[in-house]
Formats: C-alpha cells, sequence, structure tokens
C-alpha cells in the first residue's frame, strides 16, 4: 500500500509541491542581503575609498581646569582610508610671550569618521590665536 501523499502512479500530489512561505521569506532576505553587498562594495568603488587620510581638526570647548585650561577638539577624517597615530597639535600664542605648544596622539581614525581629544595649555586659549592640526599619521 502506498502513502496517501503519492497518487497510484508513484508522483506526489500537488499539495506536497508548494513552497513554504517561511522558504520564500528566508530565501528574501538572502537575495536582500547579496544585493546589500554587492551595493556596498559597489559604492566603495565608486567613492574611492582608499583614498588618502584627509585630517581636519576643529575646537568644540574650551574649559578651565585645575593647573590651567582644556580645550576639546574633533579629528574628522574625510578620506577614505584610515589614519593610525594620528598626531594632533595645538599652539597657542598670547601676546609677545613664546607659543605654548601641546599635543596628543590618537590611536586610530577609520575613513569618513571623527575622533574626539583634549589638549591642555598653561594659557587661556580664548585670549589668544589657538591653532590645531594634524602633524602626522602612519598607514593602519
Amino acid at each position: 500500500m502506498k502513502s496517501d501523499s503519492m497518487h497510484q502512479n508513484g508522483h506526489h500530489s500537488d499539495a506536497d509541491q508548494h513552497t513554504p512561505w517561511l522558504e520564500w521569506i528566508a530565501a528574501g532576505a538572502g537575495l536582500l542581503l547579496a544585493v546589500c553587498m554587492f551595493g556596498f562594495i559597489g559604492w566603495q568603488a565608486l567613492n574611492d575609498a582608499t583614498s588618502p587620510p584627509v585630517i581636519t581638526v576643529e575646537t568644540t570647548d574650551v574649559d578651565p581646569v585645575a593647573g590651567g585650561y582644556r580645550v576639546m577638539f574633533q579629528a574628522r577624517n574625510a578620506g577614505g582610508a584610515a589614519a593610525a597615530q594620528v598626531r594632533i597639535e595645538g599652539t597657542l600664542a598670547v601676546g609677545s610671550r613664546p607659543p605654548e605648544v601641546s599635543s596628543v596622539i590618537l590611536d586610530y581614525i577609520p575613513g569618513q569618521s571623527a575622533r574626539e581629544g583634549g589638549l591642555f595649555f598653561m594659557q587661556d586659549p580664548r585670549s589668544g590665536n589657538l591653532t590645531l592640526r594634524a602633524s602626522g599619521f602612519g598607514k593602519p
């Protein structure tokens, strides 16, 4: 005797050949993931993700702290490639005094992203000419 799902000629019935809806959802999710991945790779290729780092630095805050002043900054990498060991240097010129220099090294700034940090000065940066810049980096 043959099973109920088999016709007398040995073929499966139409009810057994329908794909379950959960299989369709899983297949659609897999297709969507693959298309997104290929799209992202194409976008990176078109937007030159391998362009060298371009680091800009801007002051975000100045606060008095014990023994001096703290200057908070944001370093932004507008290039496609990441930068490691990024040296940020601040120079403060107040009146006729020699310029005061402070620096910090940021471990890593990925391409198209930003990192924050701070520099310390003895004199008030708001009363002089403060210049912040990236003075060097290494390849990760």
